[in-house]
């Protein structure tokens, strides 16, 4: 692990930068506490001057953050037992760090949009695409080829990766939208 000259850790065998610290990322964007020289998380997002005019989710824009809607666990393949989470919009799987779901480990996987899941908040429902990469993708053994619902439990393979689909999301709970 290295840190940044902002304080920020990131594994310099994967990224050649501070992920955190490239232009124009709110990713766990810091502040620093003078008086004690640590860091904190913004609760409060706002945008900055060079954001103004960027897409904003809905749900972060009521709530000031991207809450969880639900979540991939990797059950087998090179990165199982590590867990991803959902946020409402578009989450794309790939082996890119910047992919939403990065399986950096499986090089069966496409750098980037192996995948996409995206959840919709209007009709509070999650589906599951193939992505822009050369790699194949299948929901419970069979083969992706256009947009479909996903539902708990379903089994997504990508590469050797095999995860399993778990909605935060869904007819017994959403996050309330109204302040």
């Amino acid at each position: 692990m290295k840190q940044c000259d902002n304080g920020h850790f990131y594994d310099e065998k994967r990224l050649d930068t501070c992920p955190y610290c490239q232009e124009g990322s709110q990713t766990s964007r810091t502040v620093s506490l003078d008086d004690i020289g640590k860091t904190v998380a913004v609760s409060n997002w706002e945008p900055r001057e060079g954001d103004r005019g960027k897409t904003v989710g809905i749900i972060k824009k009521k709530l000031g953050i991207d809450p969880a809607v639900g979540f991939l666990v990797c059950v087998a393949g090179p990165n199982k037992g590590a867990d991803y989470k959902l946020i409402s919009g578009r989450n794309f799987i790939g082996r890119a760090a910047a992919m939403d779901i990065a399986l950096p480990d499986d090089d069966t996987v496409s750098r980037e949009s192996h995948a996409l899941i995206t959840y919709d908040t209007k009709h509070n429902a999650f589906s599951l695409s193939p992505g822009q990469g050369r790699g194949v993708t299948y929901c419970n053994d069979e083969l992706v080829e256009m947009v479909r619902p996903l539902h708990a439990y379903d089994l997504i393979e990508v590469g050797k990766s095999q995860l399993i689909f778990l909605p935060l999301c869904g007819e017994r709970f959403q996050w309330s939208q109204e302040e």
